[in-house]
């Protein structure tokens, strides 16, 4: 699930991941070859993830992102900025 905000207001959306296949690469989700992309443009100094990496990290950014902002510990909150500097997330 993912948070998102318009006006003021904010919304949960459901992740779907679609996998993308090719002939000669494994098949990794939609959203880890976006991911790639912003790695390429602005993960210079950033560590490059694993697909694998790239799937836990994600699912762990998105279950912090469902807590209530104001039940969420100091500690949650520097974990969701950790990942999101690690998944280029620029949202």
């Amino acid at each position: 699930m993912r948070r998102v905000q318009s006006n003021g207001i904010i919304f949960f959306v459901m992740a779907t991941k679609k996998i993308a296949k090719s002939k000669n690469q494994p098949a990794v989700s939609i959203e880890y070859r976006e991911y790639e992309k912003r790695y390429i443009e602005l993960g210079n100094e950033r560590p490059k993830l694993s697909p694998e990496e790239f799937e836990q990290y994600d699912d762990e950014l998105l279950e912090l992102l469902a807590l209530d902002d104001d039940l969420m510990s100091d500690e949650q909150i520097v974990r969701i900025q950790e990942l999101e500097y690690l998944l280029i997330d620029t949202e």
